[in-house]
């Protein structure tokens, strides 16, 4: 079950920071392995097992979600690890180990010492003192104008990616509706296709923001699909379930970018913590959020107009899958709506041809629904040419 397994990848996901920031902050074999110094041989071998365990789990979805960056860290503990435990669980060895630990800690305590001795020498006689120059004002109040560090909180990676803002705004208006942050964490994405049935897919995020997410996808998605998403979304960003290890919402298809590399950026949009009411009935149908009440969010005004056009679909090796006759309803100089008749139900690009205007452009989908008269619409933006306004 998708909220099972969003559970399992939660706890793993905390289970493994913690493991790797214990490994990372070691100095010894024994903190490696979380040990004592009097650990027996077979408390080794469990500690060993136990770490591994977790860096390398059986339950392959679990280990599928880990972010990219971390999988470096898990390699480099694991060696760590590996070392600790080979060196330990020799006699020879431990006993080599143990004697050169004693000499480091003892040099160690030694240069502390007189270190500490050097730092409180004897009261030497009092001089004249000559007037004191004003203080220089710290760094902190010199570059008040700029971010200012008061002290160090231990924040994992991923938690301080999301709660840090970028010292540099954008230059070009922004259109989201909602901030996003940058985010990789794993994800479980659930859906359903008529033919297929019930789907799921382990993944990671891209960004996330209060109102939606964008992941990796391998499976292709229709626009409008609803899906379910489990994911350790931090409490900040949460609507509901705030105590919850996994945050579970249903969202919307609203942007598919094409295939690269065998996956896909897909964005969702949260809807909620239930599902329309019409998605018990047919879960694989395609549905539409409500109109957007607020400002004109587009790059480019965009004109109402009807022209006569060719439109071809074509899969992601650039091969057409289908062809007919279609209108555009308004367009711009990057984009169109246009009413079609019947597309297939998968496609990566659309071809866009009007001989009356000498225009042939490559589009992409960006949404699509079906009108009152039972025609579809295709919003397409253009890749390659720009629409002769």
């Amino acid at each position: 079950m998708p909220l099972n397994t969003g559970k399992l990848i939660s706890a793993y996901y905390l289970e493994i920071d913690y493991l790797l920031e214990r490994v990372e902050g070691a100095t010894t074999h024994y903190q490696t392995l979380g040990l004592e110094r009097s650990a027996a041989a077979d408390e080794v071998i469990s500690a060993y097992q136990k770490s591994v365990a977790v860096l390398h789990p059986s339950y392959y979805k679990v280990r599928a979600a880990v972010p990219d960056d971390m999988l470096v860290r898990v390699d480099q503990a694991f060696k760590k690890l590996s070392q600790a435990f080979a060196d330990l669980t020799d006699l020879n060895k431990r006993t080599q180990y143990d004697v050169a630990l004693n000499s480091r800690l003892s040099t160690t305590r030694q240069r502390d010492a007189v270190e500490g001795h050097r730092s409180n020498p004897p009261a030497a006689p009092q001089k004249p003192q000559k007037p004191e120059k004003p203080e220089k004002k710290d760094r902190v109040q010199e570059n008040a104008q700029g971010p200012a560090v008061a002290a160090e909180i231990r924040v994992s990676p991923e938690l301080r990616a999301v709660f840090t803002r970028s010292s540099k705004q954008p230059a070009t208006l922004e259109r989201r509706r909602c901030e996003r942050f940058k985010l990789s964490v794993p994800a479980l994405v659930a859906g359903y296709e008529s033919e297929g049935g019930k789907w799921q897919e382990v993944t990671k995020t891209i960004n996330v923001s209060r109102m939606g997410v964008a992941v990796w996808l391998r499976r292709q998605v229709k626009h409008g699909l609803v899906v379910h998403i489990t994911l350790p979304l931090p409490t900040k960003l949460r609507s509901h379930g705030f105590a919850e290890p996994g945050y579970n919402m249903y969202a919307i298809v609203r942007r598919v970018e094409p295939l690269i590399e065998g996956r896909r950026v897909v964005g969702l949009e949260f809807i909620g913590a239930t599902p329309p009411t019409d998605f018990l009935h047919k879960p694989w149908s395609t549905f539409r959020t409500q109109k957007w009440a607020g400002p004109d969010r587009r790059r480019e005004p965009r004109e109402r107009r009807a022209e006569p056009v060719a439109v071809e679909y074509l899969d992601e090796e650039m091969k057409r899958i289908s062809r007919e006759a279609a209108l555009t309803e308004d367009v711009s100089l990057s984009g169109a709506r246009v009413r079609v008749k019947s597309p297939p139900a998968h496609f990566e690009f659309v071809r866009v041809t009007s001989p009356k205007l000498s225009f042939s452009g490559l589009a992409l989908l960006r949404n699509q629904w079906i009108g009152e008269d039972g025609f579809k619409r295709l919003c397409l933006q253009f890749v390659d040419q720009k629409w002769p306004m």
